[in-house]
């Protein structure tokens, strides 16, 4: 009987493990058969490269210089009597500035006038002399040897007489100095020192800065691997430049030509001298401000351009992601010139789609994409559509209280020159 019963428990825990192995057999296989669901797609816009000419746009910081800048000074010492003109005004040509005390000057061009007229005198003389006593020397009247003492008076008081010229000709020309005159037209600084003081060489020489305002240069610097482009234009045909200066409330742009490429590089900076002139004719300008150079060095032909909200940047590589097979790749590019909104490449070929929209956190190489593909042209109508549409949302939706940059909005005219990322 113990027998018996000890068989049947061993048969219930039997049928219970076989019970519980087939579930957990068919629960493994039903896992095993439901694979993990792929994440959708990530939806991003693209837009195709294309190959075309650029303008050859280059931009550059700099700053304005006048042509021509002169610091008055004083040349001859005395006491400043008088100033002549109203400070930060325009002055013209030759007109007097400063005025030094001119007594002294004077009274040595009466000296030099006498001394002059006595050595005139002395040389008459001596002239008559000689000439009195040349026939007699033929005669033997008198010595040869006395007749050279009359030509050696008449020559030395000759030489007398020049150099009392010569003294008459710098006295006058330093009481010229005591007044001192604008050697150009242009706008006179703040006077250096005040009347009543001493000047002169080394004794409070400089009195005032004279500058020319119209035209105005500016000074910039490219890198020296830019210097065959510069040269490869420039003399030989007319470089155009637009200058911006920018203020608080307003800003100013001129528009002049590139004079002068430097013939030489700095070599700490590895960099050449540009300058450009152009046309101050309301004097708004003055030297020494910073401005905004952008110099047209002409055309770029069959260059590769993407918009630059394509460009993503790594501290030593820019790139750009690329839709192939509806999957993320990587291309790694070499940046150009920006012109508006397109950047010039290299290192792609052209009609390969570029992400300029999606989401940043979700860009991954071999990353499943589902690409919106534009035309680049089919692109810049969508974004200036966009813009005009939230310029006219904007405009629409003012209130009088509003801010001046709630009431004209934020949104730029123009791509800058900051190295873009996708949206």
């Amino acid at each position: 009987m113990k027998m018996m019963m000890l068989d049947q428990k061993a048969l219930g825990f039997a049928a219970v493990a076989g019970i519980s192995a087939a579930v957990l057999m068919n629960g493994c296989g039903r896992r095993t058969a439901q694979a993990a669901p792929k994440p959708p797609a990530m939806k991003v816009t693209s837009v195709n490269s294309e190959k075309m000419d650029v303008p050859d746009l280059r931009r550059y910081p700099g700053n304005t210089e006048a042509v021509q800048q002169v610091t008055l000074e004083a040349r001859v010492e005395g006491f400043l009597e008088q100033r002549l003109f109203d400070e930060g005004t325009s002055v013209t040509a030759g007109q007097t500035l400063f005025v030094i005390e001119q007594p002294p000057y004077e009274a040595n061009v009466l000296e030099a006038q006498g001394q002059l007229r006595s050595a005139e005198a002395a040389f008459d003389y001596a002239r008559s002399e000689y000439a009195r006593n040349e026939p007699l020397v033929a005669s033997g009247a008198i010595s040869a040897q006395n007749f050279d003492q009359y030509r050696s008076n008449r020559q030395s008081t000759a030489a007398q007489v020049q150099v009392a010229e010569a003294n008459l000709i710098s006295a006058r020309i330093n009481l010229g100095y005591t007044e001192v005159t604008a050697p150009f037209a242009g706008r006179i600084g703040r006077r250096l020192v005040d009347v009543g003081n001493l000047v002169g060489p080394g004794i409070n020489e400089n009195l005032a800065v004279l500058v020319d305002l119209d035209p105005m240069r500016v000074v910039f610097q490219p890198a020296g691997t830019e210097l065959p482009d510069f040269l490869a234009v420039w003399p030989s045909t007319k470089v155009g430049v637009t200058v911006t200066v920018s203020g608080v409330n307003t800003t100013m742009t001129f528009e002049g030509d590139v004079d002068l490429v430097d013939n030489e590089a700095v070599v700490d900076s590895s960099t050449f001298i540009a300058r450009a002139s152009f046309p101050n004719t309301d004097l708004k300008l003055v030297p020494g401000l910073f401005a905004e150079i952008e110099v047209d060095l002409g055309a770029m032909k069959n260059q590769i351009v993407v918009p630059v909200e394509a460009i993503q940047n790594e501290p030593q590589q820019a790139y750009v992601w690329t839709v192939k097979d509806d999957t993320l790749v990587r291309a790694n590019v070499v940046l150009g010139p920006q012109w508006k909104e397109l950047r010039v490449i290299t290192g792609l070929e052209p009609g390969i789609p570029v992400v300029v929209e999606g989401n940043p956190y979700g860009m991954k190489a071999d990353v499943a994409v589902r690409s919106k593909t534009l035309s680049l042209d089919a692109w810049r109508k969508e974004v200036a559509d966009q813009k005009a549409a939230k310029a006219k949302k904007t405009e629409g939706g003012k209130h009088p209280g509003q801010s001046h940059v709630a009431k004209h909005g934020t949104e730029p005219t123009a791509a800058t020159g900051h190295e873009g990322s996708s949206k």
